[in-house]
Protein backbone atom coordinates (compact mmCIF):
# COMPACT_ATOMS: atom_id res chain seq x y z
CA UNK A 1 0.00 0.00 0.00
CA UNK A 2 2.83 2.37 0.88
CA UNK A 3 4.50 1.64 -2.48
CA UNK A 4 1.24 2.33 -4.32
CA UNK A 5 0.87 5.69 -2.56
CA UNK A 6 4.48 6.59 -3.39
CA UNK A 7 3.91 5.71 -7.04
CA UNK A 8 0.70 7.77 -7.18
CA UNK A 9 2.45 10.70 -5.49
CA UNK A 10 5.32 10.48 -8.01
CA UNK A 11 2.90 10.39 -10.95
CA UNK A 12 0.94 13.37 -9.60
CA UNK A 13 4.14 15.35 -9.11
CA UNK A 14 5.38 14.43 -12.57
CA UNK A 15 2.09 15.47 -14.14
CA UNK A 16 2.14 18.78 -12.27
CA UNK A 17 5.69 19.52 -13.40
CA UNK A 18 4.85 18.96 -17.04
CA UNK A 19 1.83 21.26 -17.08
CA UNK A 20 3.51 23.55 -19.62
CA UNK A 21 5.02 23.15 -23.07
CA UNK A 22 8.29 24.86 -24.03
CA UNK A 23 8.22 26.32 -27.54
CA UNK A 24 11.08 27.48 -29.76
CA UNK A 25 10.37 29.59 -32.84
CA UNK A 26 13.55 28.83 -34.75
CA UNK A 27 12.91 31.28 -37.60
CA UNK A 28 13.07 34.23 -35.20
CA UNK A 29 15.12 33.06 -32.21
CA UNK A 30 12.23 33.32 -29.75
CA UNK A 31 11.33 30.89 -27.01
CA UNK A 32 8.35 30.84 -24.65
CA UNK A 33 6.28 28.48 -22.56
CA UNK A 34 2.67 27.66 -23.43
CA UNK A 35 0.30 26.39 -20.77
CA UNK A 36 -0.66 22.79 -21.49
CA UNK A 37 -3.89 22.53 -23.44
CA UNK A 38 -3.16 25.37 -25.85
CA UNK A 39 -3.34 24.26 -29.48
CA UNK A 40 -1.14 25.85 -32.11
CA UNK A 41 -3.47 27.40 -34.69
CA UNK A 42 -0.90 29.12 -36.91
CA UNK A 43 2.84 28.76 -37.35
CA UNK A 44 3.70 29.82 -40.86
CA UNK A 45 6.91 31.76 -40.32
CA UNK A 46 5.06 35.09 -40.36
CA UNK A 47 2.70 34.53 -37.43
CA UNK A 48 2.54 32.24 -34.43
CA UNK A 49 -0.83 31.69 -32.75
CA UNK A 50 -2.03 29.30 -30.09
CA UNK A 51 -5.29 29.10 -28.20
CA UNK A 52 -7.36 27.28 -25.66
CA UNK A 53 -10.91 27.89 -24.56
CA UNK A 54 -10.03 30.96 -22.49
CA UNK A 55 -6.45 31.91 -23.43
CA UNK A 56 -5.15 33.10 -26.80
CA UNK A 57 -1.67 34.12 -27.99
CA UNK A 58 -0.50 35.63 -31.25
CA UNK A 59 3.02 36.80 -32.10
CA UNK A 60 4.16 38.78 -35.15
CA UNK A 61 7.89 39.18 -35.77
CA UNK A 62 9.41 42.39 -37.13
CA UNK A 63 13.00 42.38 -38.36
CA UNK A 64 14.19 45.98 -38.01
CA UNK A 65 17.45 47.10 -36.49
CA UNK A 66 16.33 50.73 -36.20
CA UNK A 67 13.60 50.10 -33.59
CA UNK A 68 14.36 51.75 -30.26
CA UNK A 69 13.02 51.26 -26.75
CA UNK A 70 10.88 54.40 -27.14
CA UNK A 71 9.33 52.91 -30.30
CA UNK A 72 8.10 49.93 -28.26
CA UNK A 73 5.92 52.04 -25.96
CA UNK A 74 4.46 53.92 -28.94
CA UNK A 75 3.78 50.64 -30.77
CA UNK A 76 1.95 49.11 -27.80
CA UNK A 77 -0.27 52.15 -27.29
CA UNK A 78 -1.01 52.34 -31.04
CA UNK A 79 -1.84 48.60 -31.19
CA UNK A 80 -4.13 48.73 -28.17
CA UNK A 81 -5.90 51.80 -29.53
CA UNK A 82 -6.25 50.29 -33.02
CA UNK A 83 -7.73 47.10 -31.54
CA UNK A 84 -10.14 49.30 -29.55
CA UNK A 85 -9.22 48.03 -26.11
CA UNK A 86 -10.91 49.96 -23.32
CA UNK A 87 -9.66 50.65 -19.84
CA UNK A 88 -5.91 50.48 -20.51
CA UNK A 89 -4.95 49.93 -16.90
CA UNK A 90 -1.51 48.45 -16.49
CA UNK A 91 1.46 49.69 -18.50
CA UNK A 92 5.10 48.97 -17.80
CA UNK A 93 8.34 47.80 -19.30
CA UNK A 94 9.51 44.19 -19.47
CA UNK A 95 13.06 42.95 -19.09
CA UNK A 96 13.29 39.27 -20.00
CA UNK A 97 16.86 38.06 -20.42
CA UNK A 98 17.99 39.50 -23.81
CA UNK A 99 14.52 40.86 -24.54
CA UNK A 100 13.36 44.33 -23.61
CA UNK A 101 9.76 45.32 -24.03
CA UNK A 102 6.71 47.25 -23.06
CA UNK A 103 3.13 46.13 -22.40
CA UNK A 104 -0.32 47.44 -21.56
CA UNK A 105 -3.33 45.61 -20.20
CA UNK A 106 -6.74 46.35 -21.64
CA UNK A 107 -10.31 45.13 -21.72
CA UNK A 108 -12.67 44.56 -24.62
CA UNK A 109 -16.07 42.86 -24.65
CA UNK A 110 -15.44 41.27 -21.25
CA UNK A 111 -12.07 39.76 -22.18
CA UNK A 112 -8.72 41.01 -20.94
CA UNK A 113 -5.55 41.32 -22.98
CA UNK A 114 -1.86 42.08 -22.70
CA UNK A 115 -0.59 43.94 -25.75
CA UNK A 116 3.20 43.49 -25.90
CA UNK A 117 6.12 44.79 -27.96
CA UNK A 118 9.54 43.18 -27.46
CA UNK A 119 12.96 43.74 -28.96
CA UNK A 120 15.91 41.40 -28.88
CA UNK A 121 18.74 43.57 -27.57
CA UNK A 122 21.32 41.31 -29.27
CA UNK A 123 19.78 41.22 -32.76
CA UNK A 124 17.38 43.01 -35.11
CA UNK A 125 14.48 40.73 -34.10
CA UNK A 126 11.42 42.41 -32.62
CA UNK A 127 8.02 41.00 -31.75
CA UNK A 128 4.48 42.24 -31.37
CA UNK A 129 2.25 40.03 -29.28
CA UNK A 130 -1.24 39.86 -27.88
CA UNK A 131 -2.39 37.56 -25.09
CA UNK A 132 -6.17 37.52 -24.64
CA UNK A 133 -7.57 35.85 -21.55
CA UNK A 134 -10.51 35.58 -19.17
CA UNK A 135 -10.17 37.01 -15.67
CA UNK A 136 -9.77 33.47 -14.29
CA UNK A 137 -6.72 32.85 -16.49
CA UNK A 138 -4.91 36.13 -15.71
CA UNK A 139 -2.12 34.43 -13.73
CA UNK A 140 -1.45 31.99 -16.59
CA UNK A 141 -1.38 34.92 -19.03
CA UNK A 142 1.18 36.68 -16.82
CA UNK A 143 3.35 33.54 -16.68
CA UNK A 144 3.10 33.23 -20.47
CA UNK A 145 4.15 36.88 -20.96
CA UNK A 146 7.08 36.45 -18.59
CA UNK A 147 8.24 33.25 -20.29
CA UNK A 148 9.54 34.88 -23.50
CA UNK A 149 13.27 34.61 -24.10
CA UNK A 150 15.69 35.19 -26.96
CA UNK A 151 18.12 32.53 -28.11
CA UNK A 152 20.59 32.11 -30.95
Amino acid sequence: MKRLLQTLFFLCCSFGLSAQVDMIWDDYGLGFTLPRGMAITENDGDTFSAESEDLYLTILPIHDQTITEADLADAVIAMATEMEYDDLTDADDLELNDLYGYYVEGRKDGALAFVIALMDTQSANNYLGVIVFTPERREQAIRLARSFFAYE
